[in-house]
């Protein structure tokens, strides 16, 4: 739907069953992505075209997809600091694609599944960053979706916290922060790897406001 921009009555269709429609949002997809109809993913193919597609890459780093080109306003003095922190995660995550692709043509058969979840992830986060930085462009106004602008107003509020209350939030912020990392290392909960690490990545970022605050 994103990328193929289909008419309303035919997204429709699909929609309400896409596993009935699968062949035409694959013809859809592949033509769109100027792919032949007939491409067949192997491992032979990902070898052989190992190199270009390297080179591919580079290019588009280089030419087509250069941050400051693309996205000219984080220049700007009155950019939302939220995007600029977003764009340091979308650089990261598209790193980490390029190498999980690029580690699939090795990977075993129990591995594929884990690789490919990786990369569907760091897909939908990117494309959710790449709406933030979209929106953002086309209207000057924050779409606010994303997590980030939450996550930057709780560490704005620990501001109005008084040096008691700071102290408070210290403590509780440490336990919950050990608490997570406790679950994480005991519990071998896979579904559930993603969500704390984020809530640790989060806590860790109040901490360190909480002690700058303190100091």
């Amino acid at each position: 739907m994103d990328y193929t921009e289909p008419n309303k009555s035919i997204a429709s269709i699909v929609s309400k069953n896409p596993e009935k429609h699968s062949q035409l949002i694959k013809t859809a997809l592949f033509r769109k992505a100027d792919i032949p109809l007939d491409f067949q993913v192997n491992k032979t193919y990902i070898e052989s075209k190992s190199e270009v597609i390297a080179k591919t890459q580079e290019s588009n780093r280089k030419e087509q997809y250069r941050v400051r080109t693309q996205w000219p306003f984080l220049a700007d003095p009155e950019c939302p600091p939220e995007l600029k922190l977003l764009i340091s995660d979308k650089i990261t995550i598209y790193s980490n694609c390029v190498k999980t692709y690029e580690s699939l043509s090795d990977a075993k058969e129990n591995e594929l599944g884990d690789k490919l979840r990786i990369l569907v992830t760091n897909f939908v986060d990117n494309h959710r960053i790449y709406q933030e930085l979209q929106h953002y462009k086309k209207t000057k106004t924050t779409l606010g979706e994303h997590p980030i602008f939450a996550q930057i107003k709780r560490i704005k509020d620990l501001r109005n916290l008084n040096t008691m209350e700071l102290f408070k939030k210290k403590k509780n912020i440490e336990n919950n922060l050990w608490r997570t990392k406790a679950k994480l290392k005991k519990e071998k909960r896979e579904d559930l790897v993603r969500q704390r690490n984020e809530k640790i990545k989060e806590l860790q970022m109040q901490l360190a406001e909480v002690n700058r605050l303190l100091a």
